[in-house]
């Protein structure tokens, strides 16, 4: 009985930890495809805009209190390229001749539901689940490059963004986990590709905004809580 007592009493003293089980955190590579005016593509990219995949870092935090719904903040770090040649699509307006390279840091508030049953830390199970995400970003960009043989440097610039994609997550052990992520970012500019035209860029441009799509691998580290024995 005075056993049993310790137990419980100990449990108690540790019940903030136990809620630790919920907070992992995660780093991860990938790849990033710019897709906008330059690179117009519909369905699939053309083999010249799939050269200009780029490298492309993240770092997150999440936080899972049930198994349906968790909540990540996540970086990202990475660079844009293209031109107007590299576009192969119909062109219906006079495009600048231009190339440009773009570097990218986001931040990214982001809700993942999960299709099944997860649970993200519990002892000698092994989880894993699909997943739809779908959040807000701010995009801090930098843009240089030519237009029409004029060569051009932006200052960096903030902008929003609408994050969405699919992924899925596994468990490989209580402690440690794998994810990937496939998705895009509708930004709310159109001057990722270019210079600012005509002194301003509405931050809210939604019809011809610019995106960029992102899909990377991430391993995850799970704080592991106590967990009490039962009789």
């Amino acid at each position: 009985m005075k056993k049993n007592f310790y137990i419980l009493l100990f449990c108690t003293l540790f019940s903030l930890s136990a809620s630790a089980q919920r907070w992992s955190y995660g780093a991860g590579l990938g790849g990033s495809l710019y897709h906008g005016t330059l690179a117009n593509w519909h369905i699939l990219p053309n083999d010249k805009e799939l050269e200009m995949t780029r490298p492309a870092l993240n770092l997150q935090v999440r936080y899972q209190n049930n198994p349906t719904f968790a909540y990540r903040i996540q970086t990202v770090m990475t660079d844009l390229r293209g031109g107007s040649g590299k576009r192969v699509s119909p062109v219906t307006v006079a495009l600048p001749v231009s190339q440009f390279a773009t570097s990218i840091f986001g931040i990214d508030a982001l809700v993942e539901y999960n299709f099944l049953n997860y649970q993200n830390s519990v002892r000698r199970v092994n989880n894993w689940t699909p997943y739809f995400y779908l959040g807000a970003s701010t995009v801090f960009s930098k843009v240089s490059g030519t237009q029409n043989g004029v060569g051009y440097k932006t200052d960096t610039k903030m902008n929003y963004a609408l994050p969405f994609g699919v992924g899925v997550k596994y468990q490989v052990s209580p402690s440690w986990g794998i994810q990937w992520d496939f998705g895009t970012r509708k930004t709310f500019t159109d001057a990722l590709d270019r210079p600012v035209m005509d002194g301003g860029e509405s931050r809210f441009n939604i019809a011809n905004g610019d995106q960029f799509l992102n899909s990377s691998i991430t391993i995850t580290y799970t704080i592991q809580s106590v967990f009490c024995p039962t009789y």
